[in-house]
């Protein structure tokens, strides 16, 4: 800050010493000999008004020295304020009262200084700027200094030290202290861009020397995160959309990347970042969907970072997302993404609603007793809520584990993912590449299963129990089913995966007759597309809109 710039206004403390007449220097500038502090900023500072704080001892002994300075120099009439001495818990609370008045209603900068202040009063000072910043809609813009009459050079003059970034690394701490405890970052990122031109201004100001500060990246991708938070974006946290780096390793990135400023000029907060990195760290570990181990862990500690910030609605539901996630084909595990696919979704929720009684029994019911804020006859107090929502996610973790198991198991990559059933006679080593580039065009894997043979003997009652034991063989990850033999049990097939949100399919070919070199005549299929079955369905229930239906 230059000497020419203005600070709109000066609130000074007056003490009863005797104050010798000096030179004061601030950031480069000198000011005329005075005794008086305050004569020496109103100088350096051209405050547009005077605000000094005195005990009725210290306005006695001080005061018109101090007018006739200021008059003299043609600087603004010093208004003074009354406080009491501080002997007794009531005149600090009026103290601080005062203090709290004079700081309030500017329209520009404040410059408190706090050279004068008797005994408590400089840090009552600091006390009242954190308390404004804090209960205030718009906290005053406040910087604060100090003139070290002590430091004084060889040449006599004492250096005016500025303390803003102290009063600014305490409202950056607290506002810090909430977003851990909460989640909410728009404050602690106003906060972190407030500390961020402060110690960039205060770089300016001295010369710049060494690397310049910077904590506005790291303000924005606060805010970020914490918007996401709020709003449950689950796309835009864990894994980006559009391009855009996920939230959650934006302000990661960003933590690692402030640290070395932190350390380099606010050492006492380092381990705050180290908080935040602790915090964020497990939400980055997705890629682009959430499919997978890593795309399940996201996922499952987001739901356990919003359990552990007492966020329960929004913990029950991730909890509930996650559910599905374990039915879900890749399209339907980008949320937020222009390739989301809605009926992908709707089929993930029928095959978990269809094949997990955990979640058509108790995770829906306490998603929906929390969403309908105890309107209803099932409703828990407090108490329950929080404890199910806890062990709700303890359910999920297990059902994740079993899904990995099975993943292992199943295939080589490790990835779940989904899988498309061939249920025919014809294995997938006799298909034609047009129909497997198809299949896998639906899914990431194809899993044989032979069709069965039917005995013409056979009653309705046994079709429908070899119709049941084969459904029961179709992996709970199966999206897309070829079902493809005898006509009876076809149907009743057909009729039990789509209850579970599996579409089925028939193939479709086209047959081609050639002549050979004798003149016989050679038919072959060529596999043209497959062909979904009608709906054969009848739902009672819909997942879709169960939120209603529980009611």
């Amino acid at each position: 800050m230059s000497g020419k710039q203005k600070i709109t206004r000066l609130v000074t403390f007056l003490g009863l010493n005797k104050y010798k007449p000096t030179e004061y220097e601030f950031l480069g500038n000198r000011a005329t000999q005075t005794p008086y502090v305050c004569r020496a900023l109103a100088e350096l500072l051209h405050p547009s008004e005077i605000t000094v704080l005195a005990t009725q001892e210290a306005e006695r002994d001080h005061g018109e020295g101090l007018k006739d300075a200021l008059r003299a120099a043609n600087y603004p009439a010093p208004r003074f304020v009354p406080i009491p001495l501080g002997r007794k818990t009531s005149e600090l609370w009026q103290q601080f009262d005062v203090m709290k008045k004079e700081l309030r209603g500017c329209n520009g900068t404040i410059m408190l200084d706090i050279t004068h202040g008797l005994r408590s009063q400089p840090f009552f000072a600091s006390a009242v700027s954190t308390f404004l910043h804090a209960v205030d809609e718009k906290p005053p813009d406040l910087r604060v200094c100090y003139a070290a009459y002590d430091a004084r050079g060889s040449d006599g003059v004492a250096p005016i030290w500025e303390l803003s970034e102290f009063v600014t690394l305490l409202d950056w701490a607290r506002a810090l202290a909430m977003f851990l405890k909460t989640g909410r970052a728009e404050e602690a990122g106003k906060a972190t861009e407030r500390l961020g031109h402060a110690l960039a201004a205060n770089w300016v100001e001295h010369g710049k020397k060494e690397k310049k500060p910077s904590l506005q990246e790291l303000g924005k991708a606060l805010r970020k995160f914490g918007a996401d938070m709020e709003t449950l974006r689950t796309g835009d946290l864990l894994i980006g959309r559009s391009g855009t780096r996920p939230s959650a390793a934006y302000l990661l990135q960003q933590v690692q990347e402030a640290r070395e400023h932190v350390e380099q000029y606010l050492p006492p907060l380092a381990d705050v970042l180290d908080r935040i990195e602790e915090m964020v760290r497990p939400l980055t570990v997705a890629h682009h969907d959430l499919s997978g181990p890593n795309g399940r862990a996201a996922v499952i500690a987001l739901a356990e970072l919003y359990l552990r910030l007492g966020r329960y609605l929004e913990a029950v539901a991730t909890v509930r997302e996650g559910w599905v996630n374990l039915y879900a084909t890749e399209k339907a595990l980008v949320p937020g993404a222009e390739k989301f696919n809605n009926k992908e979704r709707e089929r993930a929720e029928e095959r978990a609603w269809c094949c997990d009684p955990d979640y058509k029994n108790v995770v829906l019911d306490r998603r929906n007793d929390l969403l309908h804020a105890q309107y209803r006859n099932s409703a828990q107090d407090a108490a329950g809520v929080i404890k199910t929502v806890g062990n709700l996610l303890e359910k999920l973790k297990s059902a994740s584990e079993k899904s990995c198991d099975a993943c292992l198991a199943s295939t080589s990559d490790h990835s779940r993912g989904s899988c498309f059933v061939n249920l025919s006679n014809h294995p997938q080593a006799q298909w034609d590449n047009a129909q497997k580039k198809a299949a896998l065009d639906f899914a990431p894997r194809i899993e044989d299963i032979a069709f069965p043979d039917v005995s013409p003997e056979m009653d309705e009652q046994a079709i429908e129990k070899l119709a049941d034991a084969y459904a029961a063989k179709i992996p709970p990850e199966a999206s897309h089913a070829l079902i493809q033999g005898e006509f009876t049990l076809t149907m009743a097939l057909v009729r039990r995966l789509q209850e579970r949100g599996v579409i089925c399919l028939a193939a479709t070919s086209k047959r081609e007759v050639a002549e050979d070199d004798q003149g016989r005549r050679v038919s072959k299929f060529r596999f043209v597309r497959f062909r979904a079955y009608p709906e054969l369905r009848c739902r009672t229930n819909n997942p879709s809109a169960e939120a209603d239906a529980s009611r």
